[in-house]
């Protein structure tokens, strides 16, 4: 059977517009990936901080070890969602489409986040356990008021 320019050009065509969207979800794959390991440290930190200032003796070294991480991850949280990454993409992710209908309360939140962490790393670095606990209340809560708008509950 042969095939004549047209459906050789088609059949090309139809091969480009396969691969172009299997390295794209790549792409998104790969960005909801990293976005859930940066997360995983953000975690790991706060629960490493949570446990040491329900400790009977906290140890301030960890404690500034957990903000420090915090505080450096937290300003980069708004790029981590690029438009297209999603659940729409296909990909299992725990973020809500309201981050993309809503991105300046989204960044709003993120922001507030990262002003949170950075006055949690700040206090921190003093060693004064009853401003590190109030300051790491205060990041718990706009944890809690990002997650409530644009986080999937995990069931």
């Amino acid at each position: 059977m042969r095939m004549g320019r047209r459906s050789i050009a088609i059949s090309a065509a139809a091969v480009m517009v396969v691969a172009t969207a299997s390295a794209a979800a790549a792409d998104v794959a790969s960005v909801i990936q990293a976005r859930q390991a940066h997360y995983k440290e953000i975690g790991k930190a706060a629960k490493a901080l949570s446990e040491q200032l329900k400790s009977a003796t906290p140890s301030i070294p960890v404690v500034q070890a957990s903000a420090t991480q915090i505080d450096a991850l937290a300003p980069e949280v708004p790029s981590w969602f690029p438009v297209g990454s999603g659940p729409a993409a296909g990909v299992k992710t725990q973020a809500k489409p309201e981050i993309w209908a809503r991105p300046d309360e989204f960044k709003r939140d993120a922001v507030a986040f990262a002003d949170a962490a950075h006055k949690l790393d700040l206090v921190a670095a003093h060693g004064d356990l009853m401003a590190i606990r109030t300051q790491a209340q205060a990041l718990g809560q706009t944890c809690k008021t990002c997650h409530e708008t644009f986080r999937q509950r995990d069931d």
